[in-house]
């Protein structure tokens, strides 16, 4: 069965480089309790959004991630909301997935965290858009990347046009 990834899901880059330091540093450098704000994204024409932050080289830095309901696109009023999430580590190895509404990445290198929020989760809040926030939990080093999908989209993928605001 033909799964046509590219037309039933909605890549974004969500972290735009000037956002992120040097050599893709997540954290390096920064001070304890910076955020990094991803793109704030509509969930009108999917059904969710997922989030992957990959972790490859690490000292020490880690981040908090929360997915955030938010009013508008500007994220004026926002609301942390509950989300599924997966842990895997080099080369293959997944752990279980569990639901929170904050997750604390590992201090360690070759990490891959994908994490999953319903859009019917953010319209009980009463929103319609979203922004996956990273915070600093430990100011050290760790090179990486992050990249958001939409997902079950209403639309084929070339009739809805930017999702990112």
């Amino acid at each position: 069965m033909k799964t046509n990834f590219l037309e039933n899901n909605h890549v974004v880059h969500v972290v735009p480089s000037t956002v992120l330091s040097t050599n893709a540093d997540l954290t390096d450098g920064l001070s304890s309790g910076l955020i990094i704000n991803c793109d704030v994204m509509s969930l009108k024409n999917a059904d969710g959004a997922v989030f992957i932050c990959t972790v490859s080289a690490n000292a020490g830095g880690a981040l908090s991630f929360t997915i955030l309901a938010a009013s508008t696109a500007a994220a004026a009023a926002t609301t942390p909301v509950s989300f599924r999430y997966k842990t895997i580590t080099a080369p293959d190895t997944v752990a279980a997935t569990g639901e929170t509404k904050e997750l604390l990445t590992s201090t360690g290198a070759n990490y891959v965290y994908v994490m999953e929020v319903d859009a019917a989760k953010v319209a009980e809040q009463g929103y319609e858009f979203i922004q996956l926030v990273g915070t600093e939990a430990t100011d050290n080093a760790a090179q990486g990347s992050i990249v958001g999908f939409l997902t079950g989209l209403r639309y084929k993928e070339d009739d809805i046009g930017t999702q990112v605001t």
